[in-house]
């Protein structure tokens, strides 16, 4: 057991924070599967959409597993025969990290699929019962919808936090008796495979999930509106169940796979920055932190799902969602700064400022989603007018609106990563020498501590993205049930607000991943440099020589390249 002290503690805080994530998950299933469905025609046409739903789910899941199972033993001989050959490994210890990234490639990827198949399973059960509730008003509908979304939101985010977790746990207690240092680094390098195993699932969900949904919706219009005439909905198309499943295994559990890779491939990205001050500074808790500020989006989840849950009335749908984000955008602050506060109180106010900026930039960047594709936004109005004259005025009116609309996030992601890695280069770090170099793993540090804190607004987020295709799939119900015009009324806004949760869901995932790449392209130079060197007889001189030589000839891998890019992006 190479884990000890302050840093087996905050390991356990992750797990702890994994499970009580879990357990929110499962007790919001619980009140969800509690309320009315409905009556006997509400429920045949849910059975429909759930049948099919959980058909594609159950063909999907078997090809990924078993392409995941063919790819997961093909890494673990290709390691082997890597590290016993150009690496000069012994055996035994090469066929230990083989065999631990085999199997992390395969738990990363069980755990992505159950991620998305429980995203699947709450829409599926909450559809009908949020249409049950628009008999009750807009606002009962849409906590009802929450409440199902919750599930999406806690059960994604949970599961990455607690599978990373338990495996760097459980691979500690695996040391060979190598330098503690080395230890870590195979640790995280197993851990990787984790990683790959959910990168793999997210894209044949997110990909087959969105070709299915695509064809389904247009197919459904193509059909119904142009061919026979008649309503979106209308229980005569038999393609509108089609797009009502693709509603669920496209925009809920292909998005929800996706959320999965990107929260499990960031954290471990700043665990293996981490690594490289740890092994300038002999402190383990650089490497640790992630996962403690893991369990920061935990409780900043919670106190966003009741803040939405809590609101009283509302003039427009996304009024709920908008005070849930900022409301879990300050707790994450508060808890954020708690955490480093706690663990480095000699670096906690640089460490603040580098998360915070991640944390404010990704609540920018979805409000300002929100401005562009709100119901009651000016621009949307504007796009409406022009209909008016014609499709060919909509598709420009839309084409240059979206144009725009990508200026304000770039700005802020820009902005936010610039500041976080000002914010880790001007930390002070006692024993992590001097110059250009370590200033320069500093700030990368501090755009993963970025990373890391926009991430904690993830369980929020995925939870205001499953609300959508949950009140989309409400509305096509009480269509298809012929209920009053009334309760299809209380259902119409809530089915359009779930339009601009999916687009700030993609803002949100863009700009995690923008913010995110100088911090993975830096851990793909480490992990190059560590086995150039030879990864059992690394040393931190050896290290930083290689990451020099790296860093000078690299230029893509510099902050204000890559910000320069993202303002040059703009320019079209």
């Amino acid at each position: 057991m190479i884990l000890s002290g302050l840093s087996l503690t905050i390991v356990l805080l992750a797990i702890a924070s994994g499970l009580i994530g879990i357990i929110a998950a499962i007790l919001l299933y619980a009140v969800v599967r509690g309320y009315p469905m409905g009556g006997k025609r509400m429920i045949e046409i849910w059975e429909a959409i759930r049948e099919g739903s959980k058909a594609y789910m159950s063909k999907q899941i078997k090809t990924i597993m078993l392409f995941t199972l063919g790819l997961a033993v093909a890494i673990a001989i290709m390691i082997y025969g890597i590290y016993t050959t150009a690496m000069n490994v012994e055996p035994l210890i090469a066929a230990k990290e083989a065999f631990l990234t085999g199997i992390s490639a395969l738990i990363g990827g069980g755990a992505s699929v159950a991620a998305a198949f429980f995203s699947m399973d709450a829409s599926t059960r909450t559809n009908v019962r949020t249409t049950e509730a628009g008999k009750r008003g807009s606002l009962a509908a849409l906590r009802v919808s929450v409440l199902g979304g919750g599930v999406l939101g806690f059960s994604v985010y949970s599961l990455s936090l607690l599978g990373l977790s338990i495996l760097f746990l459980a691979y500690s207690l695996l040391a060979t008796g190598l330098p503690e240092m080395i230890e870590f680094r195979m640790i995280l390098d197993a851990l990787a495979g984790f990683a790959f195993g959910a990168s793999l699932s997210a894209l044949f969900a997110q990909l087959g999930g969105g070709i299915y949904t695509k064809s389904a919706d247009i197919g459904a219009d193509l059909v119904g509106k142009v061919e026979a005439g008649i309503p979106e909905d209308d229980p005569r198309n038999p393609a509108v169940i089609a797009d009502q499943v693709g509603d669920n295994v496209g925009d809920c559990a292909g998005r929800g796979a996706d959320i999965f890779e990107s929260v499990t491939a960031e954290t471990l990205g700043g665990m293996i920055i981490g690594w490289v001050l740890y092994v300038l500074t002999g402190d383990p808790l650089f490497m640790v932190l992630p996962l403690a500020i893991g369990a920061v989006g935990i409780v900043s989840t919670i106190a966003g799902i009741i803040s939405i849950l809590s609101y009283k009335q509302f003039k427009e749908p996304f009024e709920p969602f908008a005070f849930g984000i900022v409301v879990t955008s300050i707790v994450s602050v508060i808890a954020y700064a708690a955490v480093v506060y706690w663990l480095f109180p000699g670096q906690w106010l640089y460490m603040l400022g580098a998360g915070a900026a991640g944390i404010i930039g990704a609540t920018l960047v979805v409000l300002s989603t929100n401005r562009y594709t709100g119901m009651k936004a000016r621009i949307v109005r504007e796009v409406a007018e022009a209909s008016r004259s014609g499709p060919a005025l909509n598709i420009l009116g839309g084409l240059s609106v979206g144009m725009r609309a990508v200026a304000e996030p770039i700005i802020i992601i820009a902005a936010a990563l610039g500041v976080a890695f000002l914010c880790g280069k001007l930390m002070p770090i006692s024993g992590a020498g001097e110059g250009w170099l370590i200033d320069f793993i500093k700030g990368v540090f501090g755009t993963a501590l970025a990373t890391r804190g926009m991430l904690s607004l993830a369980g929020t987020v995925m939870t205001l993205d499953g609300a959508g295709p949950i009140t989309d799939n409400a509305a096509g119900i009480a269509e298809m049930s012929g209920l009053s015009k009334e309760i299809r009324e209380n259902l119409e806004p809530l089915d359009a607000v779930g339009n601009t949760t999916k687009a700030l869901t993609k803002g949100y995932a863009m700009a995690s991943a923008t913010i995110a790449t100088l911090l993975l392209f830096q851990a793909f130079i480490q992990d190059y440099v560590a086995r150039e060197v030879g990864i059992t007889t690394l040393t931190p001189a050896a290290l930083l020589e290689g990451m020099s030589g790296f860093i000078n000839e690299l230029l893509l891998i510099k902050p204000g390249i890559i910000i320069a890019v993202l303002i040059g992006a703009l320019l079209p």
